[in-house]
């Protein structure tokens, strides 16, 4: 990045918009206007997907810029920014959910019929 923080603020919004390029490939030039685009809009945020980082200017979507990048990492769905958070978005794997609604079925009926014949 081509500045030099002077303030805390600034050094930590820096810092967020380095951790980025952790997951994400971006240019320097990118960087940048990520950097400036949280300096300039207090208000702002910035939510990264898994093909494209939307810089966000409060509840206006619809007017939001759109960088197209790619997600280097598989073990995360995204990253929200904003003036006071950076926030990494697991990735979510649904289970199939065979062994817990069924086993638990199975398992109690398994312990009925023990506890049944435990007590002839």
């Amino acid at each position: 990045m081509r500045f030099e923080p002077e303030t805390y603020e600034e050094l930590v919004r820096m810092k967020r918009c380095v951790e980025l390029t952790k997951y994400y490939e971006l240019s320097e030039e990118e960087l940048d206007r990520i950097y400036l685009f949280l300096e300039q809009n207090k208000d702002a945020y910035v939510k990264c997907g898994k093909q494209n980082i939307a810089l966000i200017r409060g509840a206006d979507t619809y007017n939001s810029e759109v960088i197209m990048t790619r997600c280097l990492s598989s073990g995360i769905d995204g990253i929200l920014i904003t003036q006071s958070e950076f926030s990494v978005i697991p990735h979510y794997t649904p289970s199939s959910g065979s062994g817990h609604s069924g086993g638990s079925s199975s398992n109690n009926n398994n312990n009925n019929n023990n506890n049944n014949n435990n007590n002839r």
